[in-house]
C-alpha cells in the first residue's frame, strides 16, 4: 500500500522544505508541464501559499496533491485548516494516483544525468519505489546484479515465441495489430531460444513473458565471466519493474534476452507492449528508466503494467 507521510516541521524547516519542493519541480518537470502539471497545479498552488507562515505543516507538497486530487472529497476551500482537520481514509489513500505519486517522489532522488547511481541513491529509490508500488524491489539478489539500474531504453522487435512463430500472431484484435505489429519481428529468438517447444505447448505464461520482456546486458553483469553458467540461470526470466520516472508507468518484466550492445547507447531494450506502457511507445521509442528486481519465488505478481 502507499506510505502517507505525514511531516511536522517548525516554521524554518517549513520553509526550507517547500522551497526545496517548488525548485525541484520546477526545476525537474518542464517537460511534462501538459501531462502532470496542469493536472495537479492547483494543488500544488495551495501546498505553497495556503498556508499561514506561523502554522506547523503536517504534510508535504504530496500528501496535499493526495487530499485535492480525489473525487469525492470534502471543498477543502470551506475547511479553515484542511491539513489538520481532515484525515483522509485508508480506501481514499489507496484511490491516489500512484504514478503521480512516484514523478513526485523520485524528483529531487534522481540525478539529472542518466548515470550508475550511487549506493546512496540506490537505497533511496528502492526504498520509494517499494512504498509507492506496494512491490518489494531490490538491485540485487543473492549478490547478483546488472551493471546499473538507471539507464535509457529503447524499443525492441518482437521475438518468436515458438519454432515456426508469425509476426500476425502476436496480436488479438485489430487495435493491438495496429499497435504493436509494426514494429516487427527480430530475425532471430531471444538469449533463451524459444519460450516454448512448440505452438501447442505454448502456455499463457510464455505469451506474457514474450509480451512484457525486456532485453538486459547480463553480459556486463558484475561476475558474470567468472560464472556464466550460474548467471544465465539466474537472469533467464527474472522478473524486474522498469519505471518511467518522467510518468510514473510502471511495467512488471522479464528478461528475455541480452542486450543491446553497448555501442548502441541504449543500456536496456523494452518490447514493443513494455515501450507503450511505459509511454515510450511514440516518437523516437526511447527514455530514461529504473529497473529493479522482484524477489517473487511464488510467481505471485503479474506481468504487464502496474495500474493505480
Amino acid at each position: 500500500m502507499i506510505n502517507f507521510r505525514i511531516i511536522v516541521m517548525d516554521d524554518s524547516l517549513k520553509q526550507k522544505h517547500l522551497t526545496k519542493i517548488k525548485e525541484k519541480w520546477t526545476d525537474r518537470h518542464r517537460e511534462i508541464k501538459h501531462a502532470f502539471l496542469n493536472k495537479h497545479h492547483q494543488a500544488l498552488k495551495w501546498a505553497w501559499n495556503a498556508l499561514p507562515a506561523k502554522r506547523h505543516l503536517a504534510a508535504t507538497a504530496v500528501s496535499a496533491m493526495m487530499l485535492l486530487s480525489n473525487p469525492g472529497l470534502p471543498d477543502l476551500s470551506q475547511i479553515k485548516d484542511p491539513v489538520r482537520s481532515y484525515s483522509p481514509s485508508i480506501e481514499q489513500v489507496r484511490k491516489f494516483d500512484k504514478k503521480s505519486l512516484i514523478v513526485v517522489d523520485l524528483a529531487s532522488s534522481l540525478p539529472r544525468e542518466v548515470r550508475p547511481l550511487t549506493e546512496k541513491e540506490e537505497a533511496n529509490i528502492t526504498s520509494i519505489l517499494s512504498d509507492d508500488l506496494g512491490v518489494k524491489v531490490s538491485a540485487e539478489i543473492n549478490g547478483i546484479r546488472l551493471n546499473r539500474s538507471y539507464g535509457v531504453i529503447g524499443g525492441e522487435q518482437h521475438l518468436e515465441r515458438f519454432p515456426g512463430d508469425s509476426l500476425s500472431k502476436h496480436a488479438n484484435n485489430t487495435e493491438e495489430s495496429n499497435m504493436f505489429l509494426p514494429s516487427g519481428m527480430a530475425p532471430g529468438v531471444g538469449a533463451w531460444r524459444h519460450f516454448a517447444n512448440s505452438e501447442k505447448e505454448m502456455t499463457q505464461k510464455d505469451v506474457e513473458r514474450e509480451k512484457y520482456y525486456i532485453a538486459a546486458p547480463t553480459f556486463l553483469a558484475p561476475g558474470f565471466n567468472e560464472h556464466v553458467t550460474e548467471y544465465k540461470e539466474f537472469f533467464k526470466y527474472r522478473k524486474m519493474v522498469v519505471v518511467n520516472p518522467k510518468t510514473g508507468a510502471a511495467v512488471v518484466v522479464v528478461i528475455g534476452d541480452a542486450g543491446p550492445g553497448q555501442s548502441t547507447g541504449k543500456h536496456l531494450g523494452g518490447s514493443p507492449e513494455v515501450m507503450h506502457y511505459l509511454d515510450l511507445g511514440r516518437g523516437p521509442r526511447k527514455g530514461a528508466v529504473i529497473y529493479y528486481f522482484i524477489d517473487d519465488p511464488g510467481d505471485t505478481i503479474p506481468l504487464g503494467p502496474i495500474q493505480n
